[in-house]
Order: structure tokens, then C-alpha cells, then sequence
């Protein structure tokens, strides 16, 4: 279990170390960055309680692939992640440039993957290895990718004379759409496997392009706001 656990774990540095080496211009305080992961975990817990009283309350979010997707997954985790980020480092003094906005909501996403990761495992001890190799591989490097979305809505709102909260609206929404639509694909394949296999193998390979696409997005978002910032020295 220890090295399962592990597993769960050394994906998480190897984001963070390589997100750590992309902010180039003037890097975060470790303790800040620690702030924002411990962030990250708290949200977790943040989600599981509000998904606890959405049970009670009678509300069923996951009679269909949709709303899974689209509300339960992308909608309140996302939401959660950003309250998080806002709160701690929109007037943080360290948010001094615009890839802060990205470093900051990897980190908090980090933390939040950290603790889905040890529930994914603790709930199917006996499949931990497949799923913390899974998750090593999609969950957490999907995370990030939301949270660079999410980041760059943040990063370029701080720098802005105007427009500033469509930018951190828009950068909220194109997190949310990512991460529904990566959930939706997965949810949808699985849920058609049992019953057409062949239209489920098409949707799983949608998932791979769509990830492909992510990646592509992600690399390129971090480097425009990288530039930008260049131009602030």
C-alpha cells in the first residue's frame, strides 16, 4: 500500500516541479505554494460535503451522463477549486504576475488530486495499482489542465484595466466546459460499452483526441502568458 500510495503521489510532484520550473520570471515562495496545495485539499473535503447534503436534500445528480459530467464533476469541483484560489491569492502580494494566475490554480488542483487520488484507491484497494497508474496517466494531469484554463483567466483579469471579471468568468466557464466534456466522454463510453461496443470504442477515441487537444491548449496558454510577462521586466 505504501508504494501504491506513493504512486498516487509522484505525479503530483512531477507537475508541480515542472509547473515550479515554467514560472521563470520571479518563482512563488515555497510556503505559498504549500498554502495553495493545502488549499487544494481542503476543497476536496469542501466537495464531498456539499456532495453529502445535495444526497440529502434528494437531489440525484447522477441519473444521467450529463449531469455527472457536466454538474457534479466540472460544475461544483471546479466552482470549489476556484473559491479556493480566489480567496487565498487574488490580493496576495506574491500574485505579481500573470503565470502566477496559473501556478496558483495547478497547485490548488494538485491538492485536490491528491486526496481524490487516495479515496479512488481506498475505495478499490484491491484494483489500487490499475488505478493509481490511471490516474497518474489522465486524472491528474487532466486536473492540471483545467487549472491552467481556470489560471489564465485569473492572471490575465489581475493585469487588466477592463474586463477584468469576464476574464476570470470566462477562464471559470472554459475550466468547467473542459473538465464536463473530459468526464462526459468517459462516463458516455462506459455507459455504452455494455451496449454498443463499437460506437463506445468511436467515444473513447474522441476522449484520446480530446486530450490530445487539452494538452495542445494547455502548452499553449503557458506560454502566451509566459510571453506577456516577459514584456513586464
Amino acid at each position: 500500500m505504501r508504494y501504491v500510495l506513493l504512486l498516487a503521489f509522484i505525479p503530483i510532484l512531477i507537475i508541480a516541479l515542472y509547473i515550479y520550473k515554467r514560472d521563470i520570471y520571479k518563482k512563488e515562495p515555497v510556503g505559498e505554494l504549500l498554502k495553495a496545495f493545502c488549499g487544494g485539499m481542503a476543497s476536496a473535503v469542501v466537495v464531498i460535503f456539499i456532495n453529502h447534503f445535495i444526497d440529502l436534500a434528494g437531489i440525484d445528480l447522477t441519473s444521467n451522463v450529463v449531469l455527472r459530467a457536466f454538474v457534479s464533476a466540472a460544475l461544483i469541483e471546479e466552482g470549489t477549486k476556484f473559491f479556493f484560489v480566489y480567496k487565498l491569492f487574488w490580493r496576495n502580494p506574491n500574485f505579481d504576475e500573470r503565470f502566477d494566475g496559473i501556478v496558483y490554480a495547478v497547485f490548488v488542483s494538485l491538492g485536490f488530486a491528491f486526496v481524490e487520488n487516495i479515496l479512488y484507491i481506498y475505495q478499490d484497494v484491491t484494483n489500487a495499482v490499475h488505478i493509481a497508474y490511471s490516474r497518474a496517466f489522465f486524472a491528474v494531469p487532466a486536473h492540471t489542465l483545467f487549472a491552467i484554463a481556470m489560471g489564465t483567466g485569473l492572471g490575465l483579469a489581475k493585469f487588466s484595466k477592463r474586463n477584468a471579471t469576464a476574464k476570470i468568468t470566462g477562464g471559470l466557464i472554459s475550466a468547467m466546459l473542459i473538465h464536463g466534456t473530459y468526464d462526459f466522454l468517459l462516463m458516455y463510453a462506459e455507459e455504452l460499452e455494455a451496449v454498443n461496443e463499437s460506437f463506445s470504442t468511436f467515444i473513447v477515441l474522441l476522449f484520446y483526441i480530446f486530450v490530445l487537444i487539452m494538452w495542445i491548449m494547455g502548452f499553449k496558454r503557458m506560454k502566451a502568458i509566459s510571453e506577456e510577462d516577459k514584456w513586464r521586466l
